[in-house]
């Protein structure tokens, strides 16, 4: 009985316990987990609710506070050692903080559900040959294995090596062991690349917003260098840089590539198999047969560094607003834009969770913010600082409202909500919110050429983000030529410019092995010693939450240094 009352205790403790997962949903009419699952419409319920887990309310606020409010770009409403998100900015926390907690368990929901559609796709009946109903499902279970390597991916970036659970549950197996980094990252890998062959480049106007083969192979390129270390050569760097070729420069890449695939064609078919291709033996005369050396569809072409919208447009006609309005509903799904959570405003007065709007607009919230010394640390006058789009206490906003707030107080515009697409209620925004950008994309590529030798062709990487940078303003300043420190750190920078306030500096500053002493430096200068508390060794990741410990009666392993 104590086994069991503990591994029923562990199911709640990993956050299965929403009412719309299935191992605790609702029986309506006569569906139940032995009926359900069995249609196309069914699993793409299952992967709907997955999706969700992104537009909630207890995903979005954690996101914030990990990945930007501990790091050293901007200054916090909440920062007193008296409330657990102060504790967890200044890394004064022990290993019940409440914020903790929370990113462990809404990670896993999300792992939860997408393993809800991944273990149950051979339970999907199809009653005809038809090439394309092959297509739609296997680009359901795509998407599902892309939503489950995010998720855990966010992860294992904040914990180190996690338990990867099974995809049906079973209160025998619900208590397991944390697996290595290492195995994590493999796990991530292999879900990534076999969704890079399932998804589609794009889709059409109905299921705008869903993961797509370009949102796989750039989360893959950035788990690659997550794993690599700076200066020390390593197969990761080098496949990131073959990924880069293929994605940025345009060069082929085969299926089997993507794979690493080098087995017979017999194993070949069994993988076409299990990722829902259409076998071989039931092809009709017109269906593709994608071989281990057919070429994957181009993606060089799908995006771009201009400011232009989904359908090619120039954002705002092309004025220097357009690199701002790339994160307002005109911007949405645009050319720069490789993977978004989707949200759209519900307009009813529900808040909340019950909505499809986002409450996460932090523009007028204080609750982060920089100063003027910080800009300057930031963007040592680059036009993306508060000459463009940074905006102060009585400045006007770009389509003229004047912003009223707190003296000293600098907040990003890409916060902001455009006065047109003001919601209707607060916190039911529909302002989407961008995950992955093509800049990032380039910027992974070049600093994996930087890491194979290619400083030239890191250079002309970074300076093809840098001259559309340049177009705001006509400005003709580019970075300069050098050895790998001097490319290396230039990379660097224009990271920290082009992705300030998007809420992942944080974990930028970890992977680069610089965390300490970043953070050390920054709070030398802060009244409250915020970041000097880091401690080198151990902050690099989080504490596994307390009670993940205690119910698995140890098994679940704390790590070093809490």
């Amino acid at each position: 009985m104590k086994k069991l009352f503990l591994a029923f205790s562990l199911l709640a403790a990993l956050a299965l316990t929403s009412c719309s997962d299935f191992l605790d949903k609702e029986i309506e009419g006569y569906a139940t987990d032995e009926t359900f699952f069995q249609t196309q419409r069914e699993i793409q319920e299952a992967l709907n609710a997955t999706y969700d887990i992104l537009q909630s309310d207890a995903y979005n606020d954690q996101e914030w506070r990990f990945g930007e409010a501990t790091a050293d770009n901007v200054i916090g409403g909440d920062e007193g050692l008296s409330s657990q998100m102060g504790q967890l900015v200044q890394f004064e926390f022990d290993t019940s903080n409440t914020w903790i907690l929370q990113r462990w368990q809404v990670n896993f929901r999300g792992i939860h559900r997408a393993n809800q559609v991944i273990a149950n796709m051979d339970r999907v009946n199809i009653t005809t040959t038809n090439y394309n109903t092959y297509l739609a499902v296997r680009q359901i279970y795509g998407q599902a294995k892309f939503l489950r390597a995010f998720f855990y991916f966010n992860l294992v970036k904040t914990f180190g090596g996690v338990p990867i659970r099974p995809e049906t549950e079973t209160v025998e197996g619900l208590i397991i062991p944390r697996n290595t980094l290492e195995e994590c990252y493999a796990y991530i890998e292999k879900d990534l690349r076999e969704a890079a062959l399932m998804l589609p480049v794009t889709y059409d106007g109905n299921n705008l917003g869903k993961a797509t083969k370009g949102a796989a192979v750039a989360l893959l390129m950035k788990v690659l260098m997550y794993q690599a270390k700076p200066g020390v050569p390593s197969e990761k760097w080098q496949q990131m840089k073959e990924i880069g070729d293929y994605f940025v420069g345009g060069k082929t890449m085969t299926y089997g590539d993507m794979v690493q695939f080098s087995g017979s064609s017999d194993e070949w078919e069994a993988l076409r198999k299990r990722l829902w291709f259409k076998p071989l033996e039931q092809a009709a005369e017109g269906d593709p047969y994608e071989n281990y050396d057919t070429p994957l569809d181009a993606l060089s072409s799908v995006y771009s560094l201009e400011y232009r919208d989904y359908y090619g447009n120039m954002l705002h006609n092309g004025d220097r607003y357009a690199y701002i309005y790339q994160w307002y509903k005109e911007g949405e799904l645009c050319r720069g834009s490789v993977f978004e959570v989707v949200f759209k405003e519900s307009a009813d007065g529900t808040s909340g969770d019950t909505n499809e709007g986002s409450g996460i607009y932090l523009f007028n919230s204080n609750q982060m913010w920089a100063t003027a010394d910080l800009l300057k640390k930031i963007f040592d006058g680059d036009v993306r600082s508060e000459k463009e789009f940074i905006i102060h206490h009585q400045q006007n906003t770009p389509d003229g409202l004047i912003w009223q707030n707190i003296e000293g107080h600098y907040v990003t515009l890409k916060w902001y909500i455009p006065q047109k697409d003001y919601p209707k209620y607060d916190g039911d925004n529909q302002c989407n919110r961008r995950i992955i950008r093509y800049p990032e994309v380039v910027l992974m590529y070049a600093e994996a050429l930087n890491e194979c030798g290619d400083r030239q062709g890191a250079l002309t990487q970074l300076n093809n983000c840098k001259r559309q940078v340049n177009t705001i303003n006509n400005s003709t300043q580019l970075y300069v030529a050098g050895g790998y420190a001097k490319i290396r750190d230039q990379i660097w920078q224009e990271r920290r410019m082009e992705f300030a306030f998007e809420w992942d500096r944080f974990f930028d500053l970890v992977r680069q092995g610089r965390a300490a002493e970043v953070l050390h430096t920054f709070g030398a200068s802060r009244p409250n010693n915020r970041g000097r508390f880091f401690t080198k060794g151990v902050n690099e990741v989080f504490p596994i939450p307390q009670n993940t410990i205690d119910l698995s009666n140890g098994i679940v392993e704390q790590n070093p240094g809490y």
